[in-house]
Formats: structure tokens, C-alpha cells, sequence
């Protein structure tokens, strides 16, 4: 029995031992295969990168990035778009895009209306439903993104918002945006995106996860060749202490005090602008991004506050020429009129154009109007007020929204005012997208005009394809040109050909544009990165040589 016992121990000593054996290779093999797994992922990344980075060299040497004279001066001649299929989480490379010159680029835009920065009066239904299924009733008294979010409180304004931000505006847009002659997008944000809200301010309190929005958007226009301006909509305290603020309100405090001093709201907007310039400073996106419009609408009533508003361009001005990526600032005339200001454009005047000038005048409206053949000629008498203006005049406002009501009119209407516009430096219409009420639709009010793709859905035919013509997308300058002759030879009612002393501008002996040109130059042979994402897109840190050069 003692020999049998021994050789049964002796099994069980062998068995403990394949056992460990068996572990262990469990163990290492799935360590090792977890390795290589990376490396394979790593070596797939890498490839990814190498096929990105090939692409876009090749895009960059085939098609170029622009040309830019010994002025500064740039044309937009192609553009340098991602690749589409890449998989989620994917690093891609970002290639700038040729600098967009607002003296001889022309814009054909929409605004993002109530996107990031709600306007009761665009989405009502929406709005009320979603206030009223948190407090009974309180739509009728809540009109604001202010009161959206009292009511709503910080958690259920996130979860809205949110929710909205995926709905409203979708990548699908920007494909019918281009479908339609689109090449600029208007993008209007509240401050609170930007710097943080203070106490008593009920705005969502998250500047990530707004920019990471601003960001997708970014991305989305440049996959396409697409420029965005970057518009200041809301400011602290409410510049004009309208709806399109945030906060509709009859005591804004953006102005106040003496001409020489500056608000606590007007130094917030300072650190607006200074947070927006480092945003643009770290996104792959840079060059989509064309101007910064600092306020909008702004509404002084006194001689002391024309000079806030002034002190506040021109601070703003010389934080945008000092950051890392300088872009055109954009200025309101506060409702004082263009020629108010002729003598501070003057002072800014650069090659190519570091100052823009916007106006909105909405022919035939305020209130509606239903002569149509005055309508018409309004939009040519807007038009001779930019004639000789020493900076570029953005239409970044306008729409189809009158009196009348015929889609045969309407046709007319958006003609005349695309070409007209672009005597300038072009428009944005306002805005891509409106959701009329039905109690405002059964009391008579259709708003629908204001809305882009409300337009297209009720008639097409109202907005000439470039594809009508035979035309490409308009990213180019050069089929942006073809497109707008094209659109002025069909003209049924028109305001002349372009005048020569409108554009291109900065024709004479200027001063370079330096701040502009040297970030240009520092940028050559330089690729960003970004990772792809399905939701959104985030920013790498990541900063690579490459050896093709951008061209401009």
C-alpha cells in the first residue's frame, strides 16, 4: 500500500504542476496577445495617420491652399477636406484651409439661429412643452434662455439642451447647406459659452461642453471647405436687453457709467473675447474660422455709451491682432448708422481686410411690408450706403420675411439680394432654421420666411442650386464668382452690376495685414490633429511638421 500511496502522491504532484503550467500560459498568453493587440492597434493608428497625412499632402500639393500676393491678400482656391469614412476615436490630420480675404471672398451664408443661444420666438412649441412639463403653465411667461433655465434648474437645462443641440442642427444640414450654394455659416453663441457665469446667472455653467459643440460644427465645415463666423449674440448684463441676448430684459447692464470707464459686464466681454481667441488658438479648426463678431446688436442711447461701444472694439480689436491666430473683428453700428463710424474703419484699414463692418437691414420688414416693387428697391438703397466705405461690409442678417406671400416674389427677393449683398462682402441669411408655432400660424403669423430650409421645403425652386448652372459647390472663390454672375444674368429685378468702388477693397497703399500674415507663415508645414468622433470631435493637443507646405 506505502508504494501505491507514494505514486498517487506523485500524480498529484504532477497534475499541481500542469495546472500551474496551464495558468501561467493562460495568464502570459493573454498578457502578450493584450500587447500585441496594441501593437497591432497602434500600427493601425499609425496607418490611419500615414493615410491621412498622404491624402492631405496630396490634396494640399494637387490643389493647392490659395495664393496670397506681396499685399497679404488671399483667394480661396480649394479646398482640404478630412476623410469622411474615418472610424470613430481615429486620429485624422487637419490641414489649414486657404485664408478666406473678406475684401474679396464672398459670403454665402446662413446664421445658426437658436442653436446655441435659444430664441423663444424660433422653436415656441418646443420651448413651451418642455418648460411647461417642469412647471404647469410657466410657458407662458418664461421667453427667454434665462428663464428656460430657472425653470428648468442646472441638471434638466443640461438635459434639454443637450437634447436640442442633437436635433436641431445636424451634419445632414451642412450637406444641403452646400447642396444650396452655402459656404459660410454664422454661428451665434451666448458668453456663457466662453467664460463661466457668475451667481444669479441661470445659463449652463459649462464651457467645455459648449465648445465641444462649436467644435463639431468646425469639423463639419471643414469636411465640406466651409468658413464660419464666430458671433458674440449674447453678452453679460445683455447689450440691448433682447430676446437674442438670453436674457430679455428691460434693465441691461452691458452699458452704463462714463464714456471713459468700463462696466463689469463690458470687462467680462473682455475676458469673452480673450477666452474665444485662446479657443481658437488650440483647435485643429483655426483656419475655418474667419472673423470674430465681438457683439451683436448692441443698443447705446447716449454719446458716452457710442463711446463704450467704441473703447470696446478697439480693445477687442487688439486682442484678436495680438493672439496666436488672428481673424477679422466684426462691429455693429449700434443702430447709429455706417457713416458714424467711417472715421474709425479709416483707422483700421489693412490689406487684406483685419476689420469688418456688419449690417442688417432687412428689406420690407419692420414692420412687414407688402409693396413689392418698393421692397425690391429698398435692398438696392441698402446697398449704396456701402459704397467707398473703407472696410468691408458683411450682410450677416437678412431673410426673405415680409408682407408678402408668394413664392414667385420670394424667388425675386433671394436673387436680388444674393447679388446685391455680394457688392460687398456678401451675407449670412437668418437664420437656417425656424419652427413657426401653431397658435401663431392660426392667429395669422407665419414666420416661416426667416427660415432657410422652411423655404426649401415649402418651394425649392426659390434658391438656385450651383448645380442649376452647371456649377460645383461654392467653397471657391472661383466657383462662388461663377455662381453669383450666374445667379445676377437671371436677375428679373436687379440693382446694376457691381460697382468698382465697393470691391475688392484696400486696393491703394495699405498697411499689411501683419499680424495675419506672420501667423500665416508660422503655420507653413504645420498639420494639427484631431480625433473623430460620431457625437463630436475633440482637439489633440498634438502638433506635427509635415514636409508640404501650405501655400498662400
Amino acid at each position: 500500500m506505502a508504494p501505491q500511496k507514494s505514486r498517487r502522491t506523485l500524480w498529484w504532484i504532477v497534475g499541481a504542476v500542469v495546472a500551474v503550467a496551464v495558468i501561467l500560459g493562460a495568464v502570459l498568453g493573454g498578457v502578450l496577445g493584450s500587447r500585441a493587440a496594441d501593437d497591432n492597434s497602434n500600427k493601425s493608428n499609425a496607418a490611419v495617420n500615414a493615410a491621412a497625412d498622404g491624402a492631405a499632402s496630396s490634396s494640399s500639393s494637387s490643389n493647392g491652399s490659395g495664393s496670397r500676393s506681396s499685399g497679404g491678400s488671399s483667394t480661396a482656391t480649394s479646398s482640404s477636406a478630412a476623410a469622411s469614412a474615418t472610424p470613430a476615436g481615429a486620429l485624422i490630420d487637419i490641414v489649414d484651409l486657404p485664408a478666406w480675404n473678406w475684401g474679396q471672398n464672398k459670403s454665402i451664408g446662413v446664421c445658426l439661429g437658436s442653436w446655441l443661444i435659444l430664441e423663444k420666438w424660433m422653436l415656441p412649441d418646443w420651448f413651451n412643452e418642455t418648460v411647461n412639463a417642469v412647471t404647469p403653465g410657466s410657458g407662458a411667461t418664461t421667453l427667454d434662455e434665462w428663464g428656460f433655465c430657472q425653470v428648468l434648474g442646472a441638471d434638466g437645462c443640461r438635459s434639454a439642451l443637450t437634447e436640442h443641440w442633437d436635433n436641431w442642427i445636424t451634419e445632414a444640414d451642412f450637406d444641403t447647406m452646400v447642396e444650396y450654394g452655402i459656404n459660410h455659416v454664422r454661428l451665434p453663441t451666448g458668453f456663457w459659452a466662453w467664460i463661466p457665469t457668475i451667481e444669479g446667472e441661470p445659463f449652463l455653467n459649462d464651457t467645455a461642453l459648449y465648445q465641444a459643440q462649436i467644435e463639431k460644427v468646425l469639423g463639419w465645415a471643414y469636411d465640406r471647405g466651409m468658413y464660419v463666423l464666430i458671433d458674440a449674440h449674447g453678452l453679460p448684463g445683455s447689450q440691448n436687453g433682447e430676446q437674442a441676448s438670453g436674457h430679455l430684459t428691460k434693465e441691461p447692464s452691458w452699458f452704463g457709467g462714463s464714456a471713459d470707464t468700463e462696466t463689469p459686464n463690458q470687462i467680462r466681454s473682455d475676458q469673452m473675447v480673450v477666452a474665444m481667441t485662446e479657443f481658437l488658438a488650440r483647435t485643429p479648426y483655426r483656419s475655418v474660422v474667419t472673423g470674430l463678431e465681438v457683439i451683436n446688436e448692441p443698443r447705446p442711447y447716449t454719446p458716452d455709451q457710442v463711446q463704450q461701444l467704441m473703447n470696446y472694439y478697439e480693445r477687442s480689436y487688439q486682442t484678436i491682432q495680438g493672439s496666436a491666430w488672428p481673424v477679422a473683428t466684426f462691429l455693429a453700428d449700434g443702430y447709429q448708422g455706417l457713416s458714424n463710424w467711417t472715421s474709425f474703419a479709416e483707422a483700421h484699414v489693412t490689406s487684406p481686410p483685419s476689420m469688418v463692418m456688419v449690417d442688417h437691414p432687412y428689406p420690407g420688414n419692420f414692420p412687414p411690408q407688402d409693396n413689392s416693387q418698393d421692397i425690391l428697391s429698398q435692398v438696392c438703397s441698402a446697398a449704396d450706403r456701402y459704397l467707398n466705405y473703407p472696410i468691408p461690409v458683411c450682410i450677416d442678417e437678412w431673410s426673405l420675411y415680409t408682407g408678402v406671400k408668394d413664392q414667385s416674389f420670394e424667388k425675386t427677393f433671394y436673387e436680388q439680394q444674393l447679388a446685391t449683398w455680394a457688392w460687398s462682402a456678401g451675407g449670412m441669411y437668418w437664420s437656417w432654421r425656424l419652427d413657426t408655432s401653431q397658435q401663431d400660424l392660426a392667429n395669422g403669423l407665419d414666420y416661416s420666411q426667416y427660415s432657410f430650409s422652411t423655404v426649401l421645403r415649402n418651394n425649392s425652386a426659390t434658391i438656385p442650386k450651383p448645380a442649376d448652372y452647371n456649377l460645383g459647390a461654392t467653397t471657391t472663390d472661383a466657383s462662388a464668382q461663377a455662381y453669383l454672375e450666374a445667379v445676377e444674368a437671371d436677375l428679373s429685378s436687379s440693382c446694376g452690376a457691381a460697382p468698382d468702388n465697393v470691391a475688392p477693397y484696400a486696393t491703394g497703399s495699405v498697411p499689411t495685414w501683419t499680424a495675419e500674415v506672420s501667423a500665416r507663415s508660422s503655420a507653413q508645414g504645420q498639420t494639427l490633429t484631431a480625433t473623430s468622433t460620431t457625437a463630436s470631435t475633440t482637439a489633440t493637443a498634438r502638433l506635427r511638421k509635415r514636409a508640404v507646405p501650405i501655400a498662400f
